[in-house]
């Protein structure tokens, strides 16, 4: 069959910018095969540029079908360009060798190196470095440029460095290719497998034309060997290269002036190549007269920057058509990447009110895609995402590097506690007895117990707090760390093992569990060749090998709404077309650095310039901003500070403010006019009214009968709190996997001085009795040695004066008892206070003498009779004997001994007023703070007193502190 083209070869079409690709190829297609049997069309071969592309041509040939009343369509030969060397055109070569395989090669080669130079780099950043080299290789293969050029790279007169850079650079010249020599199967990078397939398939063409029509479409050939694919398909005698969102007019405007980042930078150099000019490509379909003027007015916008001149000139013909140009144009300029995330999800639902319409949002800004998906979701509307979810975000890929982590990283108690409660942690029957047990042991030992700091010590408490259930998992974490084997394939396929056994067959469920177990099998087969692994080393590797995306299953998404990347949207199209995230270094992004080539070196290699990827930004730009219904966006500022326009936005608004600003005026009025329901659902009518401070009022039968001392300040001060812990049975939480703090060190000098007290008891001299008080008592502690050292030191700094003093209170009296409980109660009421007297001393007239070891602030007699009642209230126990084994006695002192650091440590300080009145004070006052706590209509309040405004309690954020004034009138 022949295919009646217009022009001899090299033979290159084009689809104006703004149409719709997918559905202008499948036009014009139609329309030079018009008369021809309808089988002919299937022996036309269609290449594209994405698989995706395929399908949205493969759709738009059914949908013409179906209009022309043709009922089943008889498709082309559809294919991508990364299937070019398989199926009908198959070559004989190697199989490309594996992404993991290449990966661990050259993670260990590049772990060799460090270790004989330690100075280049640390060896925990092996996987990068070897993800740079790999891509190095891909880059050097797509371009035809061989390893051995990267001796010649550097100008003789290089930098010092470039010596450490070319002999490090030695892992890809000489020990790879030796590898990939070794390999049984005769593996090749994909890149250089797939420049091989096309110049073998170049070769046979030109030795054997092909019959068969053949069509490159969608790409612009910026890549070295897709260019050399489009070249040898546009001279085929029945060959043609359709080129995506060209204008012969924008091109042939500033022909010579075209750099690396304009639009048609890849176009020119393909067009170049096969000895044509700006004007040779022939329209695949008439473009539409329509979009024209908002072509000529981003081409214009787009001019190559030392060309800008030329807008003087265009300034008159841009101003009459800037009305035309701009209609269906719209500008959002939002606040922030939340208020542009809204106005597009707004502009997305307000489009879907009209029947059959559909709308792309297409931006490179994956963060701007997830928070446009979450604000449709308050309508139901789940799009079509083209990006799916990274792989490594996935649930089975999160399970199976939390065990890698837990198994043989340093531990860490949040990494084990997301372990256990991962989903997929004994997912099945055991289930619910795997949570109850991870519940207990995350509060009786995981935040209760500091110091556990290995996976051996939380078994042990584990099944010390009854969480048996949980042993399957310290089983596999055990097994997986240090008792597992070295080599690393062992370890991989034991890692496997031991994660299919805890979750089961739901860890490989569903498109994430089979991408996931692709890839994690990939690994593990790969391992052979890494040899000897650390357990250290071993999540690092695992995770670098998990690469890809997976698409979302848990929905069914709405066919009217689509996201896409650039390349994906290059050959697509629908009825309203969003451009979002148009800020610098999004749109385009910013061209990442080379770390191993300058840009002069590149340059006499033969290597792109970073900048290329500015030219395609602009392409896909381009492309999309002609569509007739377009909507562009930005924010103006990101991350809290001010953000930059993308240099293809500055460019139109520029070239528009000072050629039709009437014209931009509208664009931005129509960008507010979806920006205002915004502002208007999120600003309030009026300042918001400060809510009232809550005032619970809880049945008097629930009120607390059982009071600590301690508890009564915080009665006084904060009532709130009592009701949080006493009535509701909230406790705070501490965090997980806590280290040793101020509590945890007041706990052990308080234990220290108590087995002092149980000492002299026994008889023994005050300092003899202090140092073996504090060896028994810090030898039990669960503190690291360097932290029990700072203690020691600690109360050696304090033992003088302690000691002094505490020769003239043996000298007045003796220790009585040390950490005793007390009661005493009303039983009237039906309360009762409860107290732990640190030291209770009797003096030699029979009298008490009551000691509190601090080790903060001690109160001052102020707080003492105000508020800090713990002592008084604890005379007050004493007197009615209310301490267990004690008579009652009177109380003549009352003191406090600082145990802490800074001035005075050691020393004791006295309460100055009359301890027998304050304890009679203390209790009489306690009972008509009970009594008034007995009346219904008393409420617990937050914040009745605070020792400090600005101090946070455990409960602010349960009464909601800051949604009512701290010092409102109470």
């Amino acid at each position: 069959m022949t295919l009646p083209f217009e022009c001899p070869g090299p033979r290159l079409f084009y689809v104006a910018p703004g149409a719709d690709f997918a559905d202008a190829l499948a036009r014009g297609l139609r329309a030079r095969l018009a008369g021809l049997p309808p089988l002919a069309l299937a022996e036309v071969s269609l290449t594209l540029n994405t698989r995706r592309a395929a399908r949205a041509v493969a759709a738009a040939f059914e949908a013409q079908g179906l209009a022309e009343g043709a009922g089943a369509c008889v498709l082309p030969r559809l294919r991508a360009l990364d299937e070019i060397g398989d199926g009908a055109d198959a070559v004989d070569l190697p199989p490309p060798v594996a992404r993991p395989r290449r990966l661990l090669a050259l993670t260990r080669l590049v772990r060799a190196w460090l270790d004989a130079r330690p100075d280049f780099a640390p060896r925990i950043a092996a996987p990068a470095l070897a993800e740079a080299l790999a891509k190095l290789i891909d880059e050097t293969d797509r371009e035809g440029v061989g390893l051995d050029a990267l001796a010649g790279a550097a100008p003789p007169e290089h930098a010092a460095h470039w010596d450490a850079t070319l002999a490090f650079l030695e892992i890809v010249r000489a020990h790879w290719p030796a590898i990939l020599a070794q390999q049984e199967d005769g593996a090749l990078d994909p890149e250089a497998r797939r420049r091989r397939a096309v110049l073998a398939l170049v070769a046979r063409w030109a030795e054997a034309p092909p019959a068969a029509p053949m069509i490159a479409a969608g790409s612009t050939g910026s890549v070295g060997t897709t260019a050399l694919l489009l070249q040898a398909i546009a001279r085929a005698p029945q060959g043609a290269v359709v080129l995506p969102g060209y204008d012969p007019d924008i091109a042939a405007d500033s022909w010579d002036g075209i750099d690396e980042q304009h639009p048609y930078a890849g176009i020119r150099r393909l067009i170049e190549a096969l000895g044509l000019g700006p004007s040779d490509p022939a329209p695949w379909v008439a473009p539409d007269p329509a979009t024209a003027p908002r072509r000529r007015l981003l081409g214009q916008a787009l001019r190559p920057a030392p060309a800008t001149d030329g807008w003087l000139d265009a300034r008159p013909a841009l101003a009459a058509e800037a009305e035309a140009a701009t209609q269906g144009l719209t500008l959002i300029e939002a606040a922030d990447p939340r208020r542009e995330a809204l106005a597009l999800a707004l502009a997305i639902r307000r489009a879907l009110e009209a029947p059959g319409r559909r709308v792309a949002l297409i931006t490179p800004d994956r963060a701007l895609s997830r928070r446009v998906t979450a604000a449709l979701a308050r309508w139901g509307l789940r799009p079509d995402d083209s990006g799916g979810r990274p792989l490594a975000l996935t649930p089975p890929a999160m399970f199976l590097k939390l065990l890698a982590d837990c198994a043989c990283a340093p531990f860490d108690a949040v990494s084990l506690l997301a372990l256990l409660k991962h989903p997929l942690a004994a997912a099945g029957e055991g289930r619910r007895a795997h949570l109850r047990a991870a519940r207990r042991f995350e509060l009786k030992a995981l935040r209760a117990r500091p110091g556990l700091d290995s996976a051996a010590a939380c078994r042990a408490a584990a099944r010390e707090v009854g969480a048996e259930a949980l042993d399957p998992v310290f089983d596999a974490l055990e097994r997986l760390g240090a008792d597992a084997p070295e080599a690393l394939a062992d370890r991989a396929a034991l890692h496997l093992a031991l994660a299919e056994a805890l979750a089961g067959p739901e860890l490989w469920a569903r498109e994430a569990g089979e991408a996931t177990r692709a890839a994690a099998q990939g690994f593990a087969e790969a391992a052979e060749l890494f040899g000897p692994c650390p357990a250290a080393d071993y999540p690092a590797l695992f995770a670098a090998c998990l690469t890809g995306e997976a698409r979302e299953e848990a929905y069914l998404p709405d066919p009217r709404i689509a996201i896409w990347g650039p390349l994906e949207a290059r050959t697509q199209s629908a009825d309203l077309i969003l451009l979002g995230g148009l800020n610098e270094g999004a749109w385009p992004a910013s061209p990442a650095p080379d770390p191993w080539l300058s840009r002069p070196m590149r340059a006499r290699l033969g290597l792109p310039p970073p900048e290329r990827s500015v030219g395609l930004a602009a392409h896909d730009f381009l492309q999309g901003a002609c569509a007739p219904d377009v909507i562009l966006s930005r924010a103006l500022r990101e991350g809290g500070a001010p953000a930059t326009p993308s240099r293809f936005l500055q460019r139109l608004t520029t070239l528009l403010g000072g050629a039709a600003p009437d014209a931009l005026d509208g664009m931005r009025a129509r960008g507010a006019a979806l920006l205002a329901p915004i502002d208007a659902l999120e600003r309030p009518d009026g300042p918001p009214a400060p809510e009232p401070r809550p005032r619970p009022h809880p049945p008097v039968a629930a009120r607390p009968r059982q009071l600590s001392a301690t508890q009564v300040e915080t009665l006084i001060r904060d009532p709130y709190a009592i009701y949080a812990r006493k009535v509701l049975g909230l406790k705070p939480l501490d965090p997980v996997g806590r280290r040793l703090d101020a509590r945890d060190r007041g706990v052990a000098l308080h234990a220290a001085f108590a087995r002092f007290g149980e000492v002299r008891m026994a008889g023994a001299p005050p300092e003899a009795a202090l140092t073996q008080a504090v060896a028994e008592a810090l030898r039990d502690e669960a503190a690291p040695p360097a932290l029990r050292r700072l203690w020691r030191a600690r109360i050696a700094r304090l033992a003088p004066l302690f000691l002094r003093e505490e020769g003239a209170r043996a000298a007045e009296g003796r220790i009585l008892a040390v950490e005793r409980t007390g009661l005493r109660e009303d039983a009237a009421r039906r309360f009762a206070l409860t107290a732990r007297a640190d030291r209770i001393d009797l003096l030699g007239d029979g009298r008490l003498a009551l000691y509190d070891y601090k080790t903060g602030a001690i109160p001052t007699d102020a707080q003492i009779a105000q508020f800090a009642k713990q002592m008084p209230l604890e005379a007050a126990i004493a007197e009615a004997g209310g301490f267990e084994g004690l008579d009652p006695a009177p109380v003549a002192r009352l003191a406090h001994l600082s145990i802490g650091g800074g001035k005075g440590a050691g020393g004791e300080t006295r309460v100055k007023d009359d301890p027998a009145a304050l304890a009679a004070e203390a209790w009489t006052g306690l009972m008509r703070l009970i009594d008034a706590y007995d009346d219904p209509k008393t409420a617990y309040q937050p914040r009745a007193r605070p020792l400090m405004l600005k101090h946070a309690g455990d409960y602010d954020h349960l009464s909601r502190l800051g949604e009512w004034r701290d010092g409102e009138d109470r």
